[in-house]
């Protein structure tokens, strides 16, 4: 049996029908919403299009002396990361620079000289007036591994973070606002800095002495194979954390809000396997061994 549908019921109150004012009303709302669309797309295309056109990308690199035995990397007054690596294939020294800047500001380009005894690198090259943080971007130094391990090499940064990938003889790093990231070995480390943590991403090697003094900045090192003699951290507002190798023991002389030595400890110098010192106004400090879990840094 077949059953058909009632006819719809047609609505009691049905809408008005549109005018032809009306819809000239809706039509003209439709292409002034469009329009506007368009002009806004087409002003923050511009805007971003003149953005882009005011920057632009600056590529240098130099030939360092084969002789090197001294670098000093003056970047103080350009916010670049500063990168030390070492290249087996590497068949020379060098250093290369990229750096994003204003198009108005005149050439940059990588200055090398002798002074003396050391071999200096700076960026050369007008400021622009319009940019006050200036340049950004990146100097790297590639070294290879026979130059690297009679190298001292010296940084100087305002504004940038260090990444220290190398086996060199000496490390000296001055850092006002920024970062220091160490791995690799050395026989001596020397960093100051102002506003600036200081890391090792991975244990260190340092044959004779581990030195950072900082005003506000967190430290945080381990060390791996025979310790380094001499290990002395000062900072100011951060907090310490150090791991030490076994077995020990160390002479340890350490301050801080809260102090906490997990190392065989020995009062006697001639016995100690490294003397620490360790010293922070106000911060936490933690000394523990390198065999332990990785410690979570101190909360203040």
């Amino acid at each position: 049996m077949t059953t058909i549908a009632p006819p719809p019921v047609p609505p009691t109150n049905p809408p008005p029908a549109l005018t032809a004012g009306g819809r000239t009303a809706i039509r003209s709302f439709l292409v002034i919403a469009a329009a506007l669309v368009i002009v806004g797309s087409a002003v923050a295309l511009g805007v971003t299009a003149w953005g882009l056109s005011t920057f632009r990308v600056v590529a240098d690199e130099k030939p360092l002396p084969g002789d090197i035995r001294s670098l000093v990397i003056d970047a103080r007054d350009v916010p670049a990361a500063i990168r030390l690596t070492t290249d087996g294939d590497a068949t020379e020294p060098r250093v290369s620079m990229r750096l994003v800047n204003s198009a108005r500001a005149g050439d940059q380009t990588l200055d090398v000289r002798r002074t003396g005894g050391d071999t200096v690198v700076t960026v050369s090259g007008a400021r622009p007036e319009f940019l006050d943080w200036g340049r950004a971007g990146e100097i790297t130094v590639t070294l290879p591994p026979d130059v690297a391990r009679r190298l001292s090499v010296t940084t100087r940064q305002d504004t940038g973070v260090l990444f220290a990938d190398a086996d060199v003889d000496v490390l000296t790093a001055s850092n006002e606002d920024g970062a220091v990231m160490l791995s690799g070995s050395a026989r001596r480390i020397d960093v100051r800095t102002t506003d600036a943590d200081v890391v090792a991403r991975e244990p260190l090697s340092v044959r004779e002495s581990f030195v950072v003094d900082a005003v506000d900045g967190d430290v945080t090192a381990d060390f791996t194979g025979a310790p380094p003699r001499t290990v002395a951290v000062t900072t100011e507002t951060g907090d310490v954390a150090l791991r030490l190798p076994e077995p020990g023991p160390y002479l340890i002389r350490a301050s801080g809000e809260s102090t906490r030595v997990r190392v065989p400890e020995t009062d006697d110098a001639g016995r100690a396997a490294a003397e620490v010192t360790v010293r922070s106004v106000d911060g936490d400090t933690t000394i523990d061994h390198l065999g332990s879990d990785r410690m979570e840094r101190p909360h203040r």
